[in-house]
């Protein structure tokens, strides 16, 4: 796990290993003033999960409780 401090605006940018096409920004986009972060995601090639709902990472069939 990689724990960064960053302000509005700024970004980590990511890649596969041993690949550096298709990457993977992760951008802070809004801090609000209780402390509450937006984070925005941009990447063709990667799926972006919320675990909170997708236990199962995304791959596969949704909860049970959240199918539609």
């Amino acid at each position: 796990m990689l724990l960064l401090n960053r302000k509005v605006n700024e970004s980590i940018t990511t890649w596969k290993q041993g690949e550096r096409d298709n990457p993977l920004v992760i951008r802070v986009t809004e801090v609000s003033p209780v402390g509450t972060v937006t984070l925005g995601f941009e990447g063709d090639a990667h799926d972006v999960c919320r675990t909170e709902i997708y236990h199962n990472y995304g791959y596969g069939d949704m909860n049970e409780e959240n199918k539609m």
